[in-house]
């Protein structure tokens, strides 16, 4: 979507992608602690995704993004690998309270319901992830990510990975209302356009 009277551009993506893992990728998972033992060097796999990112028009309306993720590699004795990654996150150009507590507060409520640890842990891990080092800055107030998310089991861990992908709209949509109207000047829409740009 672009250029619409809220959103100036705005992309969902549904990847769902297989074949053989690359030596470079196996070797990137093998660093993660994954033990892969591919049959004649040869690693099957496959992956599948859901990604937004959400730019507004109003400069007082931020800009969200969102990954859920899954990946499974199929081994030499035909057993299966598999885990869970992604998060959501927020990036205002110019804070709120109201708004961050009602955006971390969604994701929290979410991430309690699966495990009491979940929010702190993918919290930080957020706030790593998205830390702009060479600009000493972070991409904005964070959220939650996470990755190689593999127990307790698949379907305990899929369940968690839905309940946060329905915390999208309820930790947004209420933000997006709140300030669809707002007056901003161009210094403000001309800051927006810097902020995003970085």
């Amino acid at each position: 979507m672009q250029d619409g009277k809220v959103f100036e551009k705005a992309g969902v993506n549904v990847s769902v992608v297989f074949g053989y893992l690359t030596e470079e990728a196996a070797k990137q998972m093998r660093s993660r602690g994954k033990v892969l033992k591919g049959k004649d060097g040869k690693l099957p796999f496959c992956a599948m995704g859901v990604s937004s990112v959400i730019h507004p028009k109003n400069p007082h309306i931020p800009t969200v993004h969102f990954n859920y993720r899954y990946f499974e590699i199929e081994e030499e004795d035909g057993s299966k690998q598999w885990w869970f990654g992604g998060g959501t996150d927020l990036t205002p150009v110019y804070i709120d309270k109201e708004d961050a507590f009602l955006f971390h507060n969604t994701l929290k409520e979410a991430c309690d319901k699966h495990h009491p640890k979940y929010y702190a842990d993918f919290k930080k891990w957020c706030d790593r992830y998205f830390y702009v080092r060479h600009r000493g800055e972070t991409r904005g107030i964070g959220g939650i990510f996470f990755d190689d998310l593999d127990s307790p089991n698949q379907e305990e861990v899929f369940n968690f990975v839905k309940s946060c992908a329905r915390t999208v709209v309820p930790c947004y949509l209420p933000i997006v209302k709140k300030h669809l109207n707002d007056s901003f000047t161009p210094e403000e829409k001309d800051w927006q356009q810097v902020r995003r740009g970085r």
